[in-house]
């Protein structure tokens, strides 16, 4: 662009050299050397701070409202290159197609960015650039193509204003003064990108917070519930536990009193053999007795046997002095008397003998039926004896048995006592356990 002179319905702001516009221009508050005065609004709160940070005055907007008519003539073209960067990001390019059109949004960008040469920062100017960050947060717009675009709308601010005005002093006002409404825009939106992110931020602590604490409400439920089924289940053990610490106690004592019983029962299996073994040697000497009697009887056999000889003899005798007294008649009739007597005594020593003999024969019968009994008691009381010892060894075996069970017996009460003490430890862990839960749950309440 050269300095000559200009047409100036060329230029939309009407910017020539000293032609009215400019003259205008240059007779702003901005080329005063008076003190600038800073755009102040109570209901703005701190946003008086930023405006009087980036330096935007009163002037600033007298300024922009000046150009308002001019600016107005060229936003069509300022919003169709803005658009045309937009739409060549495929990303961008699909929120536009998913919410809206791009010739709508090309009117809202018009009617938006005409309203900063309006040369009013009011409370409701604020409050709708709120609500544009809102809905570019709801469609999905990130910041960093929010801020490539708006400096593709800052681009085009100033390539028209460089290309109709140039570097003078005029242009850099009036680009200073557009720059300043855009990054007060920027500001605007940026801060409500912000809030909306840590309310974004908060709503989404807050669920998870209310999830969390319904979660931990559950658990604590469901701890309680588990906490009141293993104190039931504890107390079912404790209960049964002691049952059985009384049967192995129970068992104990019986084991304890089977083993004195086993030992009585050795000690009586031990005298049994002893009878034995005494009734086995009486036997033996029974035996021998018999034996001597058996002796005696054969020898008394014999005697009879001879004496029964001899009174065959005797009676012979006595038959010859009969027959010699009958032959002596009247001399001889004592003498035949007396034979008489002597034959009288041979038949009754003779019955005497046959007695005794028969006595003798029943004796020896008698005997040896003795002494069969005797050898059959002999072979009983060996066999007994021979029980005997395997009945003292089954005693014996059955009472080191009953030693190692009532032992176990012992051992085994020990452990359910230990048990019983572990199972009450369980019990009153899991009672602690549900009270922290119920104390954390109550202070979960109260976040």
């Amino acid at each position: 662009m050269t300095n000559g002179a200009q047409d100036p319905m060329k230029c939309p702001f009407g910017f020539s050299k000293k032609n009215a516009a400019v003259l205008a221009v240059e007779n702003n508050s901005v080329y005063e050397k008076k003190e600038e005065s800073f755009i102040y609004h109570d209901d703005l709160g701190e946003l008086n701070k930023q405006m009087r940070m980036i330096g935007l005055t009163d002037s600033d907007l007298a300024l922009l409202k000046e150009l308002r008519s001019r600016m107005e003539e060229k936003l069509d073209e300022i919003t169709e290159a803005f658009y045309q960067s937009v739409v060549d990001v495929d990303k961008l390019r699909d929120i536009i197609v998913e919410h809206s059109t791009i010739d709508r949004l090309k009117q809202t960008l018009k009617h938006h960015l005409l309203e900063i040469f309006n040369g009013e920062i009011n409370e409701a100017y604020v409050a709708k650039r709120l609500r544009i960050a809102e809905v570019h947060k709801r469609v999905g717009l990130e910041p960093k193509w929010y801020l490539s675009a708006f400096q593709n709308l800052q681009n085009e601010f100033i390539k028209l204003i460089y290309e109709e005005v140039g570097t003078e002093a005029s242009g850099i006002k009036v680009i200073t003064t557009i720059t300043k409404l855009l990054s007060l825009e920027q500001q605007l939106v940026l801060e409500a990108y912000e809030k909306e992110n840590i309310n974004e931020k908060q709503r989404q602590y807050e669920q998870v917070k209310a999830e969390l604490k319904q979660n931990i409400t559950v658990f604590v439920s469901d701890l309680s519930e588990l906490t009141l089924d293993i104190n039931e289940a504890v107390e079912k053990l404790l209960s049964s536990s002691d049952e059985v610490t009384g049967t192995f106690h129970s068992t104990s004592k019986t084991a304890q009193a089977s083993i004195a019983y086993a030992k009585a029962g050795e000690m009586k299996i031990e005298e049994l053999t002893s009878q034995i073994n005494k009734i086995d040697g009486s036997t033996a000497e029974m035996q021998s007795a018999i034996q001597e009697l058996n002796e005696s009887s054969r020898q008394i056999a014999h005697i009879a046997v001879s004496v029964e000889e001899i009174a065959a003899q005797i009676k012979l005798l006595s038959l010859n002095a009969t027959i010699e007294a009958a032959r002596a008649g009247e001399h001889g009739r004592g003498f035949a008397v007396v034979a008489q007597e002597v034959s009288r005594l041979s038949e009754d020593t003779k019955s005497t003998v046959s007695r005794i003999t028969g006595i003798a024969q029943q004796s020896r019968a008698i005997t040896a039926e003795v002494v069969h009994a005797i050898k059959h008691v002999q072979q009983l009381a060996k066999e007994g004896s021979e029980q005997s010892e395997e009945t003292s060894q089954l005693f014996m075996d059955i009472l080191s048995s009953v030693q190692t069970s009532a032992e176990q017996m012992v051992a085994a009460e020990k452990e359910m006592k230990r048990l019983s003490i572990t199972i009450g430890s369980i019990g009153e862990a899991t009672s602690e356990a549900a009270s922290s839960a119920e104390v954390f749950r109550t202070r979960t309440d109260q976040l």
